[in-house]
């Protein structure tokens, strides 16, 4: 497990003026961040406005999914584009998302990996992002440890990043460190015997290597029945927390019944979904080894909080 230092609330970047303090009250915003020059317009606004240089940000491209061809198959399958792997390269960074198509699966998805994200919605779009950081705000912030089974030394490379990348969207989870660790299930190093970056050598038959040595049998989680969802765990391994993203959330694909496995034998569960209050998981089966549940939809973000 790897400590992260804070759960950070993502914040909204607010560029119109202190007038509209009001209309941001009246949404239960109170915190924003603001171009520099006009901080000074809001201290007595009763809203807390940050000064926020956006050239000491790292832009992000927007979350979602984009159809690809599938040669073998001759037909297009989903690509999830996902920024989890940057949020976990760099976690001291501020991010900016530039009105992404789906600002509240912006602001789960950096909650999800712990970055500090500023967020510019559209006009049309920023009650969706007010109504996720409400959201957020009822979720009990005690789960700050991720769980991993991966232990992936980070050499900052082009194929480095590419394939943090792919074990994001395949929900194989790691953690960036320094050095092999004799308790780890598996330990990834680019340029070792088990993983050389010889010519021929790319990043999907890198994960698939990574894959099958981790074997199914040893993955913390796994998703059946959708290829749109990706997962983290956080918490302890005791009580552990699933953290569920919708990445066809952008294209207004809500997800059907899903399948999750996760190790570890427990009984007792609380589903916590954005936009559907009253959810309940369903076949909720806890074995000797491994716990199963389904989850009936899921429009954007939803945690599972596991016990025993």
């Amino acid at each position: 497990m790897i400590w992260l230092a804070a759960v950070i609330l993502p914040i909204l970047f607010w560029q119109q003026g202190a007038d509209t303090a009001p209309e941001l009250r009246k949404s239960g915003v109170t915190h924003i961040a603001v171009p520099p020059a006009a901080a000074a317009d809001w201290k007595t606004t009763g809203i807390v406005a940050e000064p926020l240089d956006l050239a000491s940000t790292i832009k992000l491209p927007a979350p979602g999914v984009a159809l690809r061809m599938d040669e073998a198959s001759a037909s297009h399958v989903p690509w999830v584009s996902s920024n989890g792997w940057r949020f976990l390269r760099q976690p001291t960074a501020k991010f900016y998302y530039d009105k992404p198509s789906s600002p509240a699966l912006a602001a789960a998805e950096a909650f999800t990996f712990g970055g500090q994200a500023f967020i510019r919605p559209a006009a049309d779009s920023a009650e969706s992002l007010t109504k996720m950081l409400d959201f957020l705000k009822t979720i009990n912030f005690d789960h700050a440890e991720s769980i991993n089974d991966i232990r992936f030394i980070d050499d900052r490379s082009a194929l480095s990043g590419e394939l943090m990348n792919l074990m994001v969207r395949d929900n194989l989870l790691f953690q960036i460190v320094h050095s092999r660790a004799a308790d780890s299930k598996l330990t990834v190093q680019l340029g070792s015997k088990e993983y050389p970056t010889s010519t021929g050598s790319d990043a999907n038959s890198l994960v698939h290597r990574i894959r099958t040595n981790l074997t199914d049998d040893k993955r913390r989680i796994r998703v059946f029945g959708t290829s749109v969802v990706i997962v983290r765990v956080t918490g302890g391994v005791d009580q552990p927390r699933v953290h569920l993203l919708n990445y066809g959330a952008p294209a207004h694909i809500r997800i059907g019944a899903f399948r999750i496995r996760i190790l570890g034998r427990y009984s007792k569960s609380q589903f916590h979904c954005f936009g559907t209050p009253n959810a309940q998981l369903m076949d909720f089966n806890a074995q000797s080894d491994a716990t199963e549940f389904t989850v009936p939809s899921l429009n954007t973000y939803a945690v599972v909080d596991l016990a025993r």
